[in-house]
């Protein structure tokens, strides 16, 4: 058996952490290097990290001081030695089957990543277990694995869903101190495989909850609209033929910002996403090709569309 490294980035998650662990050391695929980055936490995470540790031999612990998500899997990445890399949010956990049939998937077609279905579950419920013992696999491209993405489908930008061959993530690092931190990694990680697989079964349980940093807005969510540029500018170069529909998402995104956007940073935020769309241009023949709703997304996405938008709203409940 290949050994497979399982790197956990760990802050403040003490509800969550044990079950998460606990799902890592029961896989039925044994040979596994676990790794737990605890990013400085300020809770009992490094005592449970420490006392995993203790437990199983297969655990490495490392204690850090707070850098951020991306941060703390580049240091696990920098100590793992397995054949193939699995990333695993502490506040998430994984069903006993993950590891096996993402590692029995990528063998048998010689993938270079592995991706399956993901489950979302709230606090309270317990997630739907999944006993099936064959599964059907998905060959992609690494073009067609990025039009996934575009289209929000099997390959997500996200990178705890997938097993990874170590080599293609050779070179690469997380960009330290972005949030939506995937959004900058993945597409460039599938653009380097020769092929990828998808088995669909809800082997990832992604925990849904309301204090995360994903469920309340800042500023730094904002990161996303750089990532689309780059994307974007990465797809012209590349796979032109995807990057119009990337665009229509990048205005897309731009007005549900300027909507999520609280009145104390509306100037700051308002700058910075004009800036990225000044960035985003559509041809004659591009803009005349979309429907009538691409259409919309990409003209109301300029800042004075929105504004006069706005003010038409607030005229009609006025009169």
């Amino acid at each position: 058996m290949e050994l497979i490294s399982v790197i956990i980035p760990i802050y403040n998650v003490e509800q969550y952490l044990d079950q998460c662990i606990k799902s890592i050391i029961d896989q039925t695929y044994r040979e596994l290097e676990i790794i737990l980055v605890d990013d400085g936490s300020s809770d009992k995470c490094p005592l449970i990290c420490d006392d995993w540790g203790v437990r199983d031999n297969r655990i490495k612990v490392i204690h850090k001081k707070n850098g951020g998500l991306s941060d703390a899997r580049n240091e696990g990445l920098k100590l793992a030695n397995g054949e193939y890399i699995a990333f695993v949010d502490s506040d998430d956990w994984i069903n006993i089957k993950y590891i096996e049939y993402l590692y029995t998937a990528i063998k048998k077609e010689d993938a270079d990543i592995a991706a399956c279905d993901i489950q979302k579950v709230k606090n309270d419920l317990e997630p739907f277990d999944v006993y099936q013992k064959s599964f059907k696999i998905e060959r992609f491209t690494s073009k067609e694995a990025i039009k996934d993405i575009l289209h929000n489908r099997r390959f997500r930008t996200v990178v705890w869903n997938k097993l990874f061959k170590r080599k293609i993530l050779h070179g690469e690092l997380f960009e330290i101190g972005r949030l939506h931190e995937d959004e900058f990694f993945s597409y460039r990680i599938y653009d380097k495989a020769k092929s990828l697989v998808y088995i669909d079964i809800p082997l990832y349980y992604y925990r849904q909850r309301a204090d995360s940093i994903m469920s309340t807005f800042s500023l730094r969510h904002l990161d996303v609209i750089d990532a689309f540029c780059r994307r974007i500018k990465f797809l012209e170069r590349k796979y032109p033929d995807l990057a119009t529909k990337d665009k229509i998402n990048f205005c897309s995104a731009c007005i549900n910002l300027y909507s999520l956007v609280p009145k104390v940073n509306k100037k700051e935020a308002v700058i910075r996403i004009q800036n990225c769309r000044k960035q985003i241009h559509f041809s004659y023949k591009e803009f005349f090709g979309l429907s009538h709703k691409e259409k919309y997304y990409v003209v109301i996405s300029n800042k004075w569309l929105i504004e006069i938008g706005r003010l038409l709203k607030t005229w009609r409940r006025n009169v």
